[in-house]
């Protein structure tokens, strides 16, 4: 039977072998060059161990073998050989080296979304990015039960009280026995007053007599002849006491003393002793509320996500 087909397919010239061809099928689709039909059986690649499959020299782009090292189908992509069991779905996210897109895998680098094809355009928007992509720089993946794709949280945190440990700490101040306290105030000066004068009047002093000077005018007297060593007449003064007055008292005005100002020496005072005590202590903390940085150590790489 073999020969048979084998024969007419030569029979038929070069013009029957470009047609559309379908096996289990009068009618192979339009888009198609060869339509295989069937419900119990598949088309089976050629079959070969890894060292034969990468043997292949100059292989084609887009050609198919399965490999039994690996029990998985590959293709070559016209640079490499590709393991399809290793193919992403839409919306798939991996990390990797490369730095720019490539097969299909776009860099989550934040970009338009309208910058993309068409076809990553829809499944783009099929995924929620309408304007843009996700920016994953400095970014870690996490499901956080946020948005989808959405860039949230910092790498910082600032730690307050109640953040610290609940520690007490007790303490007890130097000298906290019985004890007082001695206080001497510097001398205080009055302030000036302007002028002014004192009255009062003095106590009695009792019987007292007072020392008096009186002149005489010999004239007066009818009395002649010379008074003086020159021999001249004239006034002649005389002393004498007079008689005690008894008690009586004197009024007394004293003079104006003009600006002046009164020292005051306040005396030292000495507080009474209040027992066992203790003083509060405040002691500052020094901190200045410093961020601390809580980004783990990483490994640099780009973050791509497969719209085919």
């Amino acid at each position: 039977m073999k020969k048979i087909i084998y024969t007419l397919l030569v029979l038929f010239g070069a013009s029957q072998v470009q047609a559309q061809v379908g096996i289990g099928t009068n009618n192979p689709d339009n888009s198609a060059m060869l339509e295989v039909k069937t419900t119990e059986r598949g088309v089976l690649f050629p079959r070969m161990t890894s060292a034969q499959r990468t043997g292949i020299a100059s292989p084609a782009n887009g050609l198919y073998v399965f490999d039994t090292n690996t029990n998985s189908l590959w293709y070559y992509n016209g640079t490499l050989w590709i393991n399809t069991i290793a193919e992403a779905s839409l919306g798939d996210v991996k990390s990797g080296f490369q730095t720019a897109d490539h097969s299909g895998w776009i860099i989550l680098d934040g970009r338009a979304v309208n910058t993309l094809s068409a076809n990553q355009q829809a499944v783009s928007i099929s995924l929620g990015f309408t304007t843009n992509l996700p920016d994953a720089s400095s970014a870690y993946l996490v499901q956080n039960g946020s948005g989808m794709g959405a860039v949230a949280g910092a790498n910082t945190t600032t730690l307050t009280q109640a953040n610290l440990p609940n520690v007490t700490f007790n303490g007890t101040a130097a000298n906290a026995g019985n004890h007082s306290h001695t206080t001497d105030p510097a001398p205080v000066n009055t302030s000036t007053s302007g002028n002014h004068n004192h009255s009062g009047t003095t106590n009695t002093t009792g019987n007292h007599v007072h020392n008096m000077t009186f002149q005489r005018n010999q004239q007066d007297h009818g009395i002649t002849g010379k008074i003086g060593d020159n021999g001249e007449y004239g006034d002649v003064a005389s002393s004498g006491s007079m008689q005690a007055a008894g008690n009586h008292s004197h009024s007394v005005t004293t003079d104006t003393q003009g600006n002046h100002t009164h020292s005051v020496d306040i005396p030292s005072t000495t507080s009474s002793t209040n027992g066992s005590h203790i003083h509060t202590v405040t002691v500052s903390s020094g901190g200045s509320a410093t961020p601390i940085n809580i980004t783990p150590r990483s490994l640099s790489v780009n973050m791509f996500v497969y719209l085919g």
